[in-house]
């Protein structure tokens, strides 16, 4: 008995101990994860651990991220607390709590004695990482950078989630309200959510690319008197990126906007379209091409002015296109309903290249021969006059309407116009006509887009 006893109390010691040091132990690996993973935050956002008060169940950190702004460097300091598993929710749950330093007076104004932001971490068994964050709301309050105005925030909640090498993410803003005397800006329903590959291996990973996103806007409304601007829109948009293996790469995408106005001053009259919806597809991109032109986009340097920065995309851009045209991509765009006070638009254009058999001396050269194009499109004619004069102000719509169907290129049917193109390695016919001027004209225009 006394043998039994004895084994079971020492049982119960290394039970204990074992316990005892779990958290220890635990806490030491998560500082170090958590120290790698600031390193990691920091290629994108100035940021590093300044204290780290590591104890037996919790610890307590400390992190500074700078955030660039047009009155220069904002340093914002995030108080994490830190829990050490290993417990029911795995192996750390974090507390963080930004702190603004100097101004954090200003954020007050509007939030209170309320954290302006709060987010909770928990890193699973399975070293699965979720993070989930919220702002609160707070009513109609004056902003005093601006007198006279006012500001009402609806709160914001948002989730992430990092699983091996998928993420899965979604943020949601009820509603956003600012008005001034001469400025308005109200958003409502603003929602996002995405998923794909990701993690800190990302892009050097197989299917890289896939992911799916969706973006939707019950209503922004936006008007400056000063400046004569108004803008307000509904929004649906959703995508999908997708690696098929042998085929390459494949991005679909579609959108519906819903009653639109924009009034601006380089307008005669303004837009509005009161519903239209696209699709576009495109199959075949190049991966080493596009894994190249991700990462070159993901490290531009934040120093560079606008310009530079724009100089730089379009470098980028213009090489990626060069090596998309050196292979067969295909591309469709639908506009299955463009509904407007002036009439409404359809139609459909697919692009897509043979594959070449290495004659070729350009990439040019080489998608002008290998092209197939189509195009199927109708409109009303008021439509396409106001699509005319938008274009240019100083044009004379009608009679350059009149012009394009005694030459055969639109088609009156009704008080409608349409139009049938086809092209290939040999031709251009428009509405069943062969049009070899045209034709001859396309590698010219195609030179001035790449130069």
């Amino acid at each position: 008995m006394r043998k039994t006893t004895g084994i079971i109390g020492t049982a119960a010691v290394i039970i204990v101990v074992a316990g005892a040091a779990a958290p220890w132990y635990t806490g030491k690996r998560i500082e170090q994860e958590f120290r790698q993973g600031v390193e990691q935050v920091s290629t994108s956002v100035p940021m590093e651990v300044t204290r780290y008060d590591r104890g037996w169940r919790t610890s307590e950190a400390v992190t500074r991220a700078v955030i660039e702004t047009e009155d220069g460097a904002w340093p914002v300091d995030i108080h994490h607390h830190i829990t050490h598993g290993p417990w029911g929710f795995g192996w750390a749950h974090i507390d963080s709590t930004p702190d603004f330093g100097e101004h954090q007076r200003a954020v007050a104004h509007y939030f209170g004695d309320q954290p302006p932001l709060e987010a909770t971490t928990t890193v699973g068994f399975g070293n699965d990482v979720n993070i989930d964050w919220q702002s609160p709301a707070f009513d109609d309050t004056d902003v005093p950078e601006v007198p006279g105005a006012r500001l009402a925030w609806g709160g914001m909640d948002g989730h992430y989630r990092l699983d091996g090498d998928r993420t899965a993410s979604r943020l949601s803003i009820p509603a956003l309200d600012f008005h001034s005397e001469d400025a308005t800006l109200a958003v409502r329903s603003l929602s996002m959510e995405g998923s794909g590959a990701g993690g800190p291996e990302w892009p050097n990973m197989d299917h890289f690319w896939d992911g799916r996103f969706r973006t939707t806007l019950g209503q922004l409304n936006f008007q400056d008197d000063t400046e004569g601007v108004a803008l307000k829109l509904g929004l649906d948009g959703q995508g999908q990126l997708q690696d098929n293996d042998d085929d390459g790469l494949s991005m679909t995408g579609s959108w519906q906007l819903s009653n639109m106005l924009l009034q601006d001053p380089s307008l005669t009259e303004p837009l509005v379209i009161n519903n239209a919806t696209q699709t576009l597809v495109l199959k075949g991109l190049p991966r080493d091409a596009t894994r190249h032109l991700l990462i070159g986009l993901s490290n531009l340097d934040d120093s560079l002015d606008e310009d530079q920065i724009s100089n730089q995309v379009q470098q980028m851009m213009t090489q990626y296109l060069m090596a998309v045209l050196q292979g067969t991509p295909t591309l469709e765009t639908t506009v299955a309903g463009l509904d407007t006070p002036r009439g409404s638009l359809e139609g459909k254009l697919a692009i897509n290249l043979e594959p070449g058999d290495g004659t070729e001396r350009s990439p040019i050269t080489s998608a002008l021969a290998r092209a197939a194009l189509t195009l199927d499109m109708a409109s009303d004619r008021t439509l396409l006059e106001r699509l005319v004069t938008l274009s240019d102000p100083n044009a004379r719509p009608a009679s350059l309407l009149d012009g394009l169907e005694q030459e055969g290129l639109l088609v009156r049917d009704g008080e409608r116009y349409r139009v049938d193109v086809r092209m290939d390695s040999r031709d251009l016919r428009v509405n069943g006509e062969s049009h070899p001027e045209l034709y001859m004209m396309l590698p010219l225009l195609l030179m001035s887009l790449n130069g």
